[in-house]
This record gives C-alpha cells, sequence and structure tokens, in this order.
C-alpha cells in the first residue's frame, strides 16, 4: 500500500519543490520508502508501505532492463503468484512482490495485461518507448487517484491533499447540488474542488507527452452477467455453494502479506461471513469495533459475540464526545471534502486507536451491495418477481412499508408506479425511508440549478441496476473513500475481499429470486456460513446503522453550527437560504421524529468545509 504523485512534464526546479510538497501532504501512506525520479515525460514520486516481501527488493519503480518503462502503483495484486506460474519463470522475478507483475504483464501484453490482475490498485505506468503515460484505476475504485489540469501541466496524486493550490481553490457547485440533493459523494469523476477530477473506476487515463488526455475503459461488468441465466433450472443449494467457494477462494488470495493483520469488526453480517472466512484460513486475527457512550448506537455485544465464536481477540475504542469538535475538525482535515455522517469520526478514531496492533485491516465493504442487503432493495426485488408472489398477501404484508403506498386496495400497476416512485430517487431518504430534504432551506440558485448526473441501468432486473448503481454511483464509492482514508492516514492497509470482481460478477449473475427468502435479505451470504458464525447475530433482519449524530448536533456541535450559519463567509456556493436553515434548526430541536439530522448534518459540514478547507484556514 502506497502513494503515488507526478507532474508531467517536468519543467525544472519549481517541479522538483512541488512534487516534494505533493509527497509531503501525503506522506502517511507510505512512511517505508521514499522516491523522486524524473525523464522526459515528468516527475515522479512514490511513498511505499512494506506490507508483501519487506525487502528492498520490492521498492518501487518497478523498471524494464533499459529502464525506457517504469512503474509505481498503489494496491495489491492478488493474483500475482498464479499470473507468475501461467506466464513467466521465477529467474524473470527479483522480488517476492506483488507489484512487480504489472511489468512484466505491461511488458508482454501492453494495456491489455489489465484484464488478467485481480486486485485494488492505481498505478502509473510511464513507457518511455511510446512518449505515453497511463493513469490507471481498478474496476471498482478501491484504491484512490486524482488528478488535475492547470498551465498546460498534469498533476496526479493518491489524494486530494496532493494537488491543492493554497493560493487558490474554488467550489465545484456540480458536486454540492449533487450532495445537498441527494447525498451522493464521490458519484462521478468531479470532486468538490472546482478543477480536481478523479481516474473513474474502471478505466485509465493515456496521457501523450503534448499533454492530451484520452480516457478509456478497460472494464464493463455488464460483460460478464448474462441475465439469460436466471430462466436455467438452478436450484438455490448451487447458488449458495458457489457463491461459498467463491468466498473461499477471494479470502485465500486476499490473505497472503508479511505484517500483522486485524479485521474492522461490526454486529452486521458483512462482519459475521469475514470471521467465518478467517475460521477457514487458521491465522490469527485480532478485530477492532469502535463503540458508543449512548449503548442505543453500540454494536459491541454483536461484535464480541462474532469474536468469541471465530476465537478471535476483540478491541474497541469510544469516541470522547466532550471533544467532537477535535475530533471533527481532525477528520475534515484528512478527508479534505464534507462527509456523509458523524459516524465517520467513529471509523477515524478506531485506526487511531490500533494503529500500532496491526498493518492490515480486512473490511466488509461491498457485502451489502453483493448481498442485496439494503432495505431499500425490497422494492427492486418485488418488481423482478411481482409475476411469482402472491400478490394479496404481498400487498397486506409490505404496501405499508412503501412511503408512497397509502392503502392496501391498489392495482398491480398502481403498486409498480408507487414502487418506482420510492426507487427512482435513491439516496433521497435516509435507511428507515424517512425523507430529510426540506427544500425551503435552499435558495432559487439551488432549485433553478441543473446537473447532468445520470445513473445508467445496464441490466433488465430492477434489483440488478439497484445493486449496480451503489457499487458505481451511491454507497460504494463514499465507503470505499472513508475506509481508504481512515487506514491510511494511520499507515494501514484495508482489504475488501467482497470487491473481487469474480465475486461482484457471480453475486450479479445470481437470479433475484434467490436473493431474499423468508423474508430474510443477504440470504446468499448467509446461508453457506451458517455453521460457522454466531447464528444470533448472522440471522438478524438487516439492522439500521445508527450513531449518536442527532444528540452530537443539538447538544456538542449546536455553538459551531450557528457560528458558522452567522459567519460572513457562510454560504460561498449561494445555495442556502439562512433565516430557513435556522427555521430548520429550531424545528430540529422541537420536533425529533419530523426533523432528522441528515439534512442539518449536510449543511454544517458544507459550511465547516467551505470556511476552513475552501479557504485555507487549517
Amino acid at each position: 500500500m502506497c502513494g503515488i504523485s507526478g507532474i508531467m512534464p517536468f519543467e525544472g526546479p519549481k517541479d522538483s519543490i512541488k512534487i516534494e510538497e505533493m509527497l509531503q501532504s501525503i506522506s502517511h501512506r507510505g512512511p517505508d520508502q521514499k522516491i523522486i525520479f524524473k525523464n522526459h515525460l515528468g516527475i515522479f514520486g512514490f511513498l511505499r508501505l512494506k506490507i508483501i516481501d519487506l525487502s528492498d527488493k520490492s521498492n518501487q519503480p518497478f523498471a524494464s532492463k533499459d529502464k525506457k518503462i517504469q512503474i509505481i502503483y498503489n494496491g495489491e495484486i492478488y493474483n500475482f503468484k498464479k499470473l507468475k506460474e501461467t506466464y513467466f519463470s521465477k529467474k524473470d522475478f527479483f522480488s517476492e512482490g506483488d507489484g512487480e507483475i504489472i511489468l512484466h504483464l505491461y511488458e508482454k501484453f501492453g494495456i491489455s495485461f489489465l484484464d488478467k490482475i485481480k486486485g485494488m490498485f492505481s498505478i502509473c505506468i510511464i513507457d518511455q518507448n511510446t512518449k505515453k503515460v497511463f493513469l490507471i484505476r481498478d474496476r471498482f475504485g478501491i484504491k484512490p487517484l486524482y488528478f488535475r489540469k492547470k498551465n498546460k501541466k498534469i498533476y496526479f496524486s493518491s489524494e486530494i491533499k496532493g494537488l491543492i493550490d493554497k493560493s487558490k481553490e474554488n467550489i465545484n457547485k456540480k458536486e454540492a447540488y449533487r450532495f445537498f440533493n441527494q447525498g451522493l459523494i464521490n458519484s462521478t469523476d468531479e470532486t468538490w474542488f472546482k478543477d480536481i477530477f478523479q481516474v473513474k473506476p474502471s478505466h485509465y487515463l493515456e496521457v501523450s507527452s503534448s499533454g492530451k488526455i484520452v480516457e478509456k475503459k478497460y472494464y464493463n461488468i455488464k460483460d460478464f452477467v448474462n441475465e439469460k441465466k436466471d430462466q436455467e433450472n438452478k436450484s438455490f443449494k448451487f447458488y449458495i455453494n458457489e457463491f461459498k467457494q467463491r468466498l473461499l477462494e477471494s479470502f485465500d488470495e486476499h490473505n497472503y502479506f508479511d505484517v500483522i493483520a486485524g479485521v474492522h469488526l461490526s454486529g452486521g453480517v458483512d462482519s459475521a461471513v469475514l470471521s467465518a472466512l478467517m475460521n477457514f484460513n487458521k491465522k490469527k486475527f485480532k478485530s477492532f469495533t469502535f463503540d458508543f457512550e449512548d449503548k442505543r448506537y453500540s454494536e459491541l455485544d454483536y461484535a464480541k459475540k462474532i469474536s468469541r465464536s471465530a476465537n478471535i481477540q476483540n478491541f474497541s475504542s469510544r469516541i470522547n464526545e466532550r471533544k467532537i469538535e477535535d475530533h471533527l475538525i481532525n477528520v475534515l482535515n484528512r478527508e479534505y471534502e464534507p462527509f456523509s455522517s458523524l459516524r465517520i469520526l467513529s471509523q477515524h478514531n478506531l485506526y487511531d486507536n490500533f494503529k500500532e496492533e496491526c498493518k492490515v485491516i480486512f473490511d466488509g465493504s461491498g457485502g451489502d451491495e453483493i448481498g442485496a442487503g439494503y432495505s431499500y432493495y425490497l422494492t427492486p426485488w418485488y418488481l423482478d418477481n411481482l409475476k411469482n408472489l402472491n400478490k394479496t398477501k404481498l400487498k397486506k404484508k409490505y404496501f405499508k412499508s412503501l412511503p408512497h403506498i397509502k392503502n392496501n386496495t391498489l392495482s398491480n400497476s398502481q403498486f409498480i408506479k408507487g414502487s418506482f416512485a420510492q426507487f427512482k430517487s435513491p439516496g433521497s431518504s435516509t435507511i428507515d425511508g424517512s425523507k430529510y430534504q426540506d427544500f425551503s432551506v435552499y435558495s432559487e440558485l439551488f432549485n433553478n440549478f441543473k446537473s447532468n448526473f445520470v445513473i445508467n441501468k445496464p441490466f433488465k432486473s430492477h434489483l440488478r441496476n439497484a445493486q449496480y448503481a451503489d457499487i458505481y454511483y451511491l454507497k460504494l464509492p463514499r465507503s470505499l473513500k472513508y475506509a481508504d482514508r481512515s487506514s491510511m492516514h494511520n499507515s494501514i492497509e484495508t482489504r475488501v475481499p467482497f470487491l473481487d470482481h469474480k465475486i461482484v460478477e457471480w453475486s450479479l449473475q445470481i437470479p433475484s429470486k434467490f436473493k431474499l427468502l423468508n423474508e430474510q435479505q443477504r440470504i446468499i451470504m448467509k446461508y453457506p456460513f451458517k455453521d460457522y458464525v454466531n447464528k444470533e447475530v448472522l440471522f438478524l433482519n438487516k439492522r439500521t446503522i445508527a450513531d449518536p449524530q442527532s444528540k452530537w448536533m443539538k447538544k456538542n456541535l449546536k455553538s459551531m453550527f450557528f457560528d458558522l450559519i452567522n459567519s460572513k463567509n457562510f454560504n460561498v456556493h449561494g445555495f442556502l437560504n439562512k433565516n430557513e436553515v435556522i427555521k430548520y434548526f429550531e424545528n430540529f430541536e422541537k420536533y425529533p421524529k419530523h426533523f432528522n439530522s441528515f439534512q442539518i448534518f449536510q449543511i454544517f459540514i458544507s459550511e465547516l468545509w467551505s470556511q476552513k478547507i475552501l479557504m485555507n484556514k487549517f
């Protein structure tokens, strides 16, 4: 795990100073090696965190014998051993690490080598033969890679921090609009900074020596999902057995490292399945869980049950609520963009407290997406399976849970119409379905603002499209961002075995009818491991993940909130109506059942970001 940066082209001492500054801003990503090198294509920097092959032989860059091809990268290639055995001999390699395989594959296959690797990665290939630089991001965007083009120069870095021009930065109003409108974060190639972008998942940038950038897509998950197979007469048992075997293979590939490892353990299904996979592996792991003073929000008891059943030692940390303002400022300075909830503070605090305990953390990100675990997946599942369901029973049992359905006497067409009304606007409601947007808080500028953001729907199945949307646009991009920032700030690598691209492809291939059974969501993940983990935790229906956000906003952060609202720098984007914001907060305090904390926090964190990060007050 590492950090990478670069400037193209290289034009003298100023660029040498700039690359030093870029690396310094992300130094936490790689304390074990630092190198800067240059050629006629640019100047490049690399920071290493040693995970596999702790010797200096795996230091980067990896270079061809004639030094014409150089590679730096951030991530892990999990199938590197198989690739070595398949295409090369041992004498071709000078290290025992995973990264060297990228160099040899590129030499042998060119850029098409991307079809062969499994892993999480942001890769920079400097090819002086073709006079091109390739900036590549993995299939699901597990590892970050940002870039900007300024004054005919191209800059790239593993974090936004590495690209900041402290003299002046401008807000990207399109990103602010998406955030306020639907809570979307990292849903496109854009960021909160007007001129800073991210390489899209499944894409690479081809940068020529003239500075021309060509974006290309190298992976499309739709090509690996055949919806006609839904009609095959395969049993539920077939799918759970196949899913189990694929997860075991994925975990086995992910479980190669030369340092101490642990697992981020909550009280949910993802954690339970991860602990079961560890039981099969026989390695010793530690587990880490964040806790809250208010036990209503704590998952520690569930996490302890999982850790005991898996024979894993468990550690927990609890954020100091009396220092919540300090925690918030510190985390915002790390994230460098607004984030979705105060829960992120606890995630950072967990890694802060246990950074000396391990260097690799397994995380359950992607479990909800591949297992169809979100509560709102019920709607597309109903729509996919409407023909096969007892419609009368369905209406009586489930119509009341759908906000847009007012009675049990609706026709099937009305049912579909109402369900789509809920389903077509993902991100517009909380987990429990309650609406949080009050558009009166927004100005005329916001209401007249247009965004061209569109979520593709590549499949016929409604449920597959919902999973696809969360993988590429909604839930997963932000959870991956938080996992990367919170872990890498403490020089810890996060691994996400549920996001092996073969696993994701298979999960989408599973017929919709098998993704819910006997009113249980995520059944395809639960059944394969029911004999290996605490069943009380495993077969609880999806619990709402919550935190004391409302309490913290009303008590601990109220003063800070109003300081921001009353600041002369309030509302630099022009989207907010100050009087209505104040009125909303007053209603939020008086009527908690009707006014929740999500919209309040959106306003709060965006203002804190505008007045601290954008205006360079840190």
